[in-house]
């Protein structure tokens, strides 16, 4: 039984019972009754707005998700659909910079403890801090502080 069916149940039984305004108690009685259903009626607009932002919110999910596919894809070295340039064997082709591993940029292999991926983080993504394991998805962090309390 919904609050609204609750508060029209208990208008009934006030009508019922003959409750009527003209004494003080019946006065208070309906008061309080008027105020349950306005309280009723409030409390339905809030659960359809929280229905339509649950349907909202998983519109957004949905739509993430295909935007995450759609810009990173599945990169496991494994897939068939994921073509590699190998920059090396292939001297004609200029680099662009746009994944930093052909330039004079120091990169670093750091394994993420949670799943144990091997992962390639280049210099700049250090700048940030930490970085989201692309695997597992857990956060590393790293401390670019050196022992003697200077920044490198």
């Amino acid at each position: 039984m919904t609050v609204s069916e609750k508060v029209a149940y208990l208008k009934g039984l006030a009508d019922g019972l003959g409750i009527k305004d003209s004494t003080n108690e019946g006065k208070l009685m309906l008061a309080v009754i008027d105020v349950l259903e306005s309280m009723a009626d409030d409390l339905e607009a809030v659960d359809a707005h929280a229905k339509d932002l649950s349907d909202s919110i998983s519109d957004i999910n949905e739509d993430m998700e295909y935007l995450e596919d759609l810009c990173i894809g599945d990169i496991d070295d494994d897939d068939e659909g994921y073509d590699e340039v190998d920059v090396e064997d292939d001297a004609d082709v200029p680099c662009t910079g746009c994944c930093g591993s052909c330039g004079d940029e120091q990169e670093y292999e750091v394994t993420c403890p949670k799943c144990g991926e091997t992962i390639t983080v280049f210099e700049e993504d250090l700048d940030f801090g930490s970085i989201r394991c692309p695997k597992c998805d857990a956060e590393l962090e790293f401390d670019m502080s050196s022992d003697d309390g200077e920044d490198k």
